[in-house]
């Protein structure tokens, strides 16, 4: 019976181990921004680098410099303080030539997005969707993509 039990509590080890790796990576084409804004709206923060340095660990592990950037930009002690300190949204970063239903993953019929664009100047999709987003930010870079301006600090 204790062998049963050792089998199970592997098994069962495995799956959460696996289900946390998917669910802390990032998204294929997924910028730091928009990954560390993403984990930070389901886990908050601790106090800490976490998702920062999960990200670069993950997908830039030669950015060794990304943490002393981040603290210039005036993110020095914590994740969150990227959007205290760092980034913003960008003004209107979803604005695009093609209506959002052509955009992948977007809830929106073509016609829809027009009436919407044209009716209420509603130029973007659901917040859901932010990481779509980041499809032109390469693999290995800790840049943000368009959906992040940076503050200037004085």
């Amino acid at each position: 019976m204790a062998m049963d039990k050792n089998t199970i509590d592997d098994d069962v080890r495995t799956i959460i181990d696996e289900e946390t790796a998917r669910v802390f990576a990032p998204r294929p084409g997924e910028c730091l921004a928009c990954y560390v804004f993403r984990q930070l709206g389901e886990f908050g923060c601790n106090g800490t680098h976490r998702f920062v340095e999960g990200f670069r660990d993950r997908t830039a592990p030669r950015a060794t410099a990304l943490l002393a950037r981040l603290s210039r930009m005036g993110a020095c002690c914590c994740d969150c303080e990227m959007f205290l300190n760092a980034f913003t949204f960008a003004a209107k970063p979803w604005i695009t030539s093609m209506p959002f239903g052509e955009v992948i993953g977007t809830p929106f019929a073509s016609e829809e997005a027009i009436d919407m664009r044209e009716r209420f100047g509603i130029d973007e999709p659901p917040s859901t969707k932010l990481y779509l987003c980041c499809r032109l930010v390469t693999r290995g870079s800790t840049q943000a993509c368009g959906n992040w301006a940076r503050i200037r600090r004085w």
